[in-house]
């Protein structure tokens, strides 16, 4: 199999980037529910507009890394 190319290389390094940030996201969102969630609901509710948004990153990236892949690059 021929070694990844650059692009493909740096899509792959950005799924992997947003998947650890989207995992500190959701163990710190798990660290606020066993708090008082009522009191940090605004907190908790940037946590959730953070993680969606690095989901969306992830699967760009993602899509990506696929496309780059299949051609080569």
């Amino acid at each position: 199999m021929p070694k990844a190319g650059k692009k493909t290389q740096a899509a792959w390094s950005d799924v992997k980037e947003s998947w650890r940030m989207l995992v500190d996201i959701e163990k710190e969102g798990l660290k606020l529910t066993e708090v008082e969630a009522d009191k940090n609901y605004d907190l908790m509710k940037d946590k959730v507009r953070q993680a969606q948004t690095l989901v969306r990153k992830r699967n760009s990236a993602l899509r990506r890394y696929l496309l780059h892949k299949k051609r080569g690059d």
